[in-house]
């Protein structure tokens, strides 16, 4: 029941009250500050005391809570979005008693578990409470936040005049914070919860407030509720309490990570024997002495040594811009056959969401629009203030870093539009406004990863994704009349942004110059790390592998287009050789710049090509998240040159809250069919695979396995088994029942791959063998599965178990489903094996694309794969030689 009366227990009370009125909530700069909106002041809430049975378990279902007092809680735009939940509060004995009913249509954005955990970005239900300490008597702020799974954090906030919702990342927890009683419970289209606060800590007059977050989904803003609105709280009392007993507590059913269930075979004498076995062929220093460890990266990199010896002979004969122009296209050509066709240029449907201007010579829009239909692009413009005639335009391609808000990249936009140049931030895919997965700090650098491999199953690649968005912004920009189409320049921030900004360049013309630092030459800053270089003056490096997949395109080195090729495939029209850090010596002594002049002066284009670089060495002070002020003060005078573009006579430096830059908005996402980028990959998945089956229909057995080994190859690569002589043994030990020898196949000059043949004393002329693969190799069977092992060789099985190259003493990885997969493709080119049983595999890649997480392994990841067949398709193809698919998972 609401009471209306002034609320006026002490002149103290009435002061505190005046001060929490009065109390600014947003604090910036002049033109950005906007008052606080306080509530009246004059209602208050007579919490109701109420008696029985309560257990906390998260179910709402105890009779109490229909004598409770609601909390309704609302959306700040209700014509849009109505549904957001409602909470309860009431007295119960010596708690007070709050609860929470959630309304969830989507998928519920949770990670945190236990109390006090480290809040990753998540949706939860946060509770304010303005009180004054019935120990202490000083005025406190508690914030006491709640997720989906009953993961809770109630801390105390140092400055109670200015808070948001962000202080519960940062408040200090309470002592007693082991005293309250939480649960949570996941339902149907809701989740919801149930908590009880010690009274005596909280005295029973003070203020109160709720929030609901829900953080940004795939294509989605993040969203908030309010009781009783935003910026406002309401004061309680309570007419006192009762002694009913202590409330129970039943911890929340968190999701179940035990997937199947497996056969427990009695552990026996001879799996006790099979268990201690030794897990390795080669002692340690037999290990070291071979290079065991080692022998795949140098393998790889005697490979990469060839091909690049072989560029550079091929370089070498290149001496007039006709030479050039041949060994370019035919690099070229590669290139645009593994990257692929671009898609349908659709309507962007772009939409401006906000416009920012506070008189201060430059105004910025928040921008909607769709690259491809279903995929939103999310971007901040930044504008001169007044404009007139035609002006250049730059794109910005952040870094993996941080997203379009960092703040190098709005002094970038801010200082640019002050002299008159347009400036084009978008957030790339997995950052910003455009995650694909779960908002946390890294969330870039995972979804980068996982969207990557999810796309390359696909046949498709995530920097070929980053390259159309921002083709398609290009678009956005020449739709406008004010941007001279001539003078459109292109840079890429330090880490992730040079590469998609140097390709981009390569398939659209418009671009009048590229500026992509850190890309150009292969780990550059590897000369502080690594040196000496790898590779001679005059070889190209070919670079390594790197987790990101925009920064490792497949094929890249056999097909002969590296990074220093891509960048000089721009000649004539302009480029800028960038680095963040300082060079060892000069730009000169690069080998990579003695490349590129080359080319440019085929075309007499020498002024066209110019150079940036940071100070100091790698790591130091010269790094940046994206740009920073000392690169941009080498870039003005160039641009200049060029393009007649102004340089700004001061770095302009005013942050801008993340807010404000937002763009996607509630009622931006109206009458959109928005999907996460994994979904649309999927769709064009699944008319490859349908395609691909039909191609089968009336094959017989023998063609269609036929055709099948023949089109996976192509995806596979070379498989084809070299000649190899007999097994070299390496040691066997025998016992009374079980004889064990240790052998090593060289299937190419330096690998050399150990296995291990365990054979039963009783064995025959014609035993039965089986092969057991795994990430985990011989070492992981002998320890996970000794009593497996020794169930077959008390069959009469002979079981032999092999480490593959990269795996078991080599490198060992956690993950699966590697060996399921490969037990299926062996099957599929080897006739001989005449049945399959894989346990943990996956159900199906096209699993791996139904969510927009992932948590595959890349060593299972074949690019182009589901553009031909998927596992289904293979079992499809053994028959009708038996296969058991036991506790198969998805992609999650």
């Amino acid at each position: 029941m609401i009471y209306k009366k002034i609320f006026l227990n002490s002149i103290e009370g009435l002061l505190i009250f005046i001060i929490l009125i009065s109390g600014i909530l947003v604090s910036c700069r002049q033109r950005k500050s906007e008052l606080t909106n306080i509530a009246e002041g004059n209602s208050i809430i007579k919490i109701p005391v109420v008696s029985g049975p309560l257990k906390i378990d998260g179910k709402l279902d105890d009779v109490i809570w229909q004598s409770a007092f609601p909390l309704s809680l609302k959306n700040e735009d209700n014509t849009i979005i109505r549904v957001g939940g409602n909470t309860k509060i009431a007295i119960r004995g010596e708690y007070l008693c709050l609860s929470a009913q959630i309304a969830e249509s989507g998928k519920i954005i949770v990670h945190s578990t236990g109390n006090n955990p480290s809040w990753w970005r998540e949706d939860m239900i946060l509770w304010m409470f303005r009180y004054q300490s019935p120990f202490t008597h000083a005025n406190k702020v508690a914030l006491f936040a709640v997720n989906p799974f009953g993961a809770y954090n109630i801390g105390s906030v140092r400055d109670i005049y200015n808070i948001t919702h962000d202080d519960i990342f940062t408040s200090v927890p309470l002592e007693w914070s082991d005293d309250i009683l939480v649960a949570a419970e996941i339902g149907h289209n809701e989740w919801s919860v149930e908590a009880a606060l010690p009274l005596k800590q909280l005295g029973i007059t003070g203020f109160i407030s709720v929030e609901r977050i829900r953080v940004p989904r795939v294509n989605t803003p993040e969203m908030r509720w309010y009781w009783p609105a935003p910026y406002e709280q309401v004061a309680f009392e309570s007419a006192g309490s009762n002694t009913q007993p202590k409330p129970l507590i039943q911890k929340p059913n968190l999701p179940n990570n035990n997937v199947g269930t497996s056969i427990i075979i009695p552990v026996n004498e001879l799996a006790a024997k099979v268990k201690a076995l030794p897990k390795e062929a080669w002692s340690h220093e037999e290990q070291d002495s071979l290079g065991v460890r080692k022998m795949l990266e140098k393998s790889i990199r005697a490979r990469m040594a060839a091909l690049a010896e072989k560029e550079k002979l091929a370089w070498q004969e290149v001496k007039t811009v006709y030479d050039w122009e041949l060994f370019r296209n035919e690099r070229y050509t590669s290139l645009l056959n593994l990257i692929g066709p671009m898609p349908e240029r659709t309507p962007l449907k772009s939409v401006v969401t906000r416009r920012i201007n506070y008189g201060e010579k430059f105004v910025i829009e928040n921008i909607v629009y769709e690259s491809r239909p279903d995929l939103i692009v999310t971007a901040n413009l930044y504008l001169p203030e007044k404009i007139s005639g035609k002006i250049p335009a730059i794109i910005v391609i952040h870094s993996h870093h941080k997203p379009k808000t960092q703040t190098e990249l709005q002094d970038m936009g801010m200082t640019w539009a002050r002299a008159r140049t347009a400036v084009l931030i978008m957030d790339q895919l997995c950052a910003g406004e455009r995650i694909q997965t779960q908002p946390w700090l890294k969330e870039s650098y995972y979804g980068r990863y996982a969207l990557g491999n999810q796309l390359y199953l696909a046949g498709e690649s995530l920097i070929k994704w980053m390259v159309w968005d921002i083709i398609r912004g290009i678009d956005l920009l020449t739709e406008r009349s004010y941007i001279d189409p001539k003078r459109i320049v292109l840079m890429g921030a330090v880490a992730g942004g040079g590469d998609p900004a140097a390709l981009t360049a390569n398939f659209d013309k418009r671009i009048a110059a590229v500026i992509p630092f850190n890309f150009g030459e292969a780990g550059p800053e590897e000369y502080y790390t690594e040196a000496p270089r790898w590779y001679d003056f005059e070889t190209a490096d070919p670079g390594w592998a790197y987790w990101e997949t925009t920064r490792s395109i497949p094929n890249s080195v056999s097909e002969k287009f590296l990074d220093w090729f891509i960048c000089a495939a721009i000649a004539p029209r302009n480029f800028i050789f960038s680095i963040e850090i300082g060079w060892p010596k000069t730009v000169e002594d690069e080998p990579a710049w003695i490349r590129y002049k080359k080319v440019y002066d085929f075309y007499g284009a020498h002024d066209h090509l110019a150079s940036v670089e940071g100070f100091g060495p790698f790591p130091g002070i010269s790094e940046c998240y994206n740009v920073g002020t000392f690169q941009r003060k080498s870039i003005y005078p160039i641009l200049n040159r060029w393009f007649g573009m102004e340089v700004p006579k001061s770095e302009y430096h005013d942050v801008f809250p993340e807010s404000a830059l937002m763009c996607l908005t509630p009622s931006s996402i109206v009458g959109r069919t928005l999907k996460p980028a994994s979904l649309i990959a999927l769709e064009h998945v699944k008319k490859h695979l349908a395609e691909s089956r039909m191609k089968y229909n009336g094959l017989t057995s023998s063609e269609r396995i036929n055709t099948l080994r023949l089109n996976l190859r192509q995806k596979l690569g070379d498989i084809e088994p070299v000649d190899v002589s007999l097994a070299h043994k390496i040691w066997t030990k025998q016992s009374s029942d079980l004889l064990v020898e240790a052998f090593y196949i060289e299937t190419e000059p330096g690998i050399k791959l150990p296995f291990f043949l365990l054979t039963p004393k009783n064995n025959s002329n014609h035993q039965p063998a089986v092969i057991g693969l795994a990430e985990g190799g011989k070492k992981g069977f002998l320890s996970q599965r000794p009593n497996e092992i020794a169930f077959l060789l008390s069959k009469g099985t002979i079981v032999c178990l092999p480490d593959l190259r990269g795996k078991g003493p080599v490198e060992q990885r956690q993950a699966e489903p590697l060996g399921p997969f490969l037990s299926l493709l062996t099957a599929l080119y080897e006739d001989r094996v005449v049945a399959i049983a894989c346990r943990g595999g996956l159900v199906s890649f096209s699993s791996v694309l139904e969510d927009n997480f992932c948590h595959i392994p890349q060593d299972v990841v074949v690019p182009g794969l589901l553009e031909i067949t998927d596992i289904v398709d293979i079992v499809r193809t053994i028959a009708p030689r038996p296969v058991l698919l036991a506790e198969p998972v998805n992609g999650t």
